[in-house]
């Protein structure tokens, strides 16, 4: 393939890529300035934004019967069907938006510390503890955009999409595991890189 068919997605691949065997080398963890305060001995490692984040879960919908009689006989008959066939609409989207799905939050900022993922949405931010949510596992979002999801603790599961999100999961498994994770690559990339210069044989 063409070097011009290299894009970022491939490029966060490959920096995950590196990360993970220079981790394996013995390399330490990045560390960034942030522009936000940290706690004590907490240290920023990654940088990103914007993300694209995304939760999985259902809408509140209240269903509210209703329910409305006219006229005599033949207009009761119909005045009712038409009630309950709007009941049942009612409550059809009421249940249908309930479903659980993934549901577009925004652009968000984030930051990858030593304890913490510290999400920034509309201005308001969210502390993710390590110590209170499930591992990060890679993901693919909508049209094949790099992403990794996670299951904070009385929060529904998140989906955070970025080019260097690979990245992202590789730095916290070793944070976390004190070793990096196997990056799950697109077919073909690495020939890629090599065939574009971007990595040494």
């Amino acid at each position: 393939m063409s070097v011009a068919s290299w894009n970022d997605y491939d490029e966060g691949y490959l920096r995950a890529y590196q990360w993970a065997g220079a981790l394996a080398g013995g390399a330490a963890l990045p560390q960034e300035p942030v522009p936000i305060a940290l706690g004590p001995g907490e240290t920023a490692h990654l940088h990103l934004s914007p993300v694209s984040l995304h939760g999985y879960f259902g809408h509140d919908a209240e269903y509210r019967r209703s329910f409305v009689l006219l006229g005599g006989p033949v207009g009761l008959a119909l005045t009712g069907a038409a009630s309950l066939a709007h009941n049942a609409s009612k409550k059809a989207d009421a249940e249908r938006a309930a479903r659980p799905r993934w549901n577009a939050l925004g652009p968000a900022d984030l930051i990858m510390t030593s304890q913490r993922l510290i999400l920034t949405l509309k201005g308001e931010a969210q502390s993710l503890w390590y110590a209170e949510m499930g591992p990060l596992q890679p993901a693919i979002g909508p049209g094949g955009v790099p992403a990794v999801q996670l299951q904070p603790a009385r929060m529904p599961l998140l989906r955070i999409e970025s080019p260097s999100a690979p990245v992202l999961y590789v730095l916290v498994h070793h944070l976390l595991e004190g070793q990096a994770p196997g990056v799950p690559m697109p077919e073909g990339l690495l020939e890629r890189a090599r065939a574009a210069g971007r990595l040494s044989s």
